[in-house]
């Protein structure tokens, strides 16, 4: 009964290690796009605020720009060394929950003003492409979170 296994062997399952290093190489190329996504987002935000107004009211739009600037610089420490970083996955991941609500909640305040007459195609458009930029990487963000814990757990066991 137990020189049953060695007389029948059961082939090896390499899949299950095949799509785990498949996982790893998502992960991996995820870390510089949430990065590179963050400080083009950064660069739109800024370049749409200081093109559209008054020169007497272009350091406030550039302080209103700035807070923004955390979200690149996380995504770049991310990047550089998740281990290291890791505690701070969980306030990226509520930065960016928050900033899709109020994204959320700005395009249908926006959606009243398009209603009452005035025209903001363009306005809509930018909106659309900046929640579902966020909702990606969101998503991405809360993958690499998971890697992160799977690597700590496995990093306590030794």
């Amino acid at each position: 009964m137990c020189f049953q296994y060695y007389l029948n062997p059961k082939p090896l399952d390499y899949y299950q290690y095949t799509l785990y290093f498949l996982y790893m190489k998502i992960v991996r190329f995820l870390k510089p796009v949430v990065f590179l996504f963050e400080c083009m987002k950064l660069m739109v935000i800024s370049t749409i605020l200081i093109i559209q107004g008054d020169e007497p009211g272009l350091l406030i739009k550039i302080i209103l720009a700035a807070p923004g600037a955390l979200f690149p610089i996380m995504a770049l420490f991310i990047w550089l060394d998740t281990g290291r970083y890791r505690e701070y996955l969980p306030l990226f991941t509520a930065g960016k929950c928050i900033g899709i609500f109020l994204l959320l909640g700005w395009f249908i305040a926006s959606r009243q003003v398009t209603m009452s007459g005035k025209t903001l195609e363009f306005a809509v458009f930018a909106e659309v492409i900046l929640l579902c930029g966020d909702s990606l990487s969101l998503g991405a963000v809360l993958l690499i979170n998971k890697e992160v814990k799977k690597l700590s757990v496995m990093e306590e066991k030794e």
